[in-house]
């Protein structure tokens, strides 16, 4: 049929499609750049389309990978997928990404940008995700690099833990650094 535009929404995090209020699976065919086949089909809670921004929010909880701020990528992250072996992907934030609504699917799936503006997403419908033209432009205190492991450190206590014991000692040293 013929393309119809509706609307377009930027988002500074993430693009969440999910199954919404059913108990049912969400059913979605999930297409990368110019594939007219999908690369794989969702069946799940849903999909998560996130920035590297976005990487450290619901796509970090859902078992996705962190995106450093300066890599021009784009994370795919599945939420509870009913497979073992759908996982989380980085693409080139160059790729375009299509979701749609294939006609056997048992009920619509909802389409949430940074958890606001919910909307329904039916049999034969589409969404179509890329990055804008516009970059969002983020001030930093010392460095785009220097900032973010601060944070991953300071916000996540990303890879924080206790310094194992060396085989036959009674005590277990500590780096100076350590806040344990």
């Amino acid at each position: 049929g013929e393309l119809k535009h509706v609307r377009t929404i930027s988002v500074m995090n993430e693009v969440v499609v999910d199954r919404g209020p059913s108990s049912s699976l969400v059913h979605v065919d999930l297409y990368a750049g110019d594939r007219t086949e999908p690369i794989t089909t969702v069946q799940g809670d849903g999909i998560i389309l996130a920035t590297p921004t976005g990487s450290t929010a619901y796509s970090l909880a859902a078992g996705g990978s962190m995106v450093h701020p300066g890599i021009p990528a784009m994370a795919i992250t599945p939420i509870c997928p009913h497979s073992l072996s759908f996982r989380p992907i980085v693409v080139a934030d160059s790729t375009n990404i299509l979701i749609k609504v294939p006609d056997l699917a048992r009920h619509p799936a909802k389409v949430s940008f940074d958890g606001r503006n919910t909307v329904e997403l039916r049999r034969g419908e589409e969404l179509r995700c890329v990055v804008s033209d516009f970059p969002l432009v983020s001030v930093c205190k010392q460095g785009e690099s220097k900032d973010w492991f601060a944070a991953m450190k300071e916000n996540f206590y990303w890879n924080e833990r206790r310094v194992q014991k060396a085989h036959g000692t009674t005590t277990n040293p500590q780096p100076p650094d350590s806040k344990i």
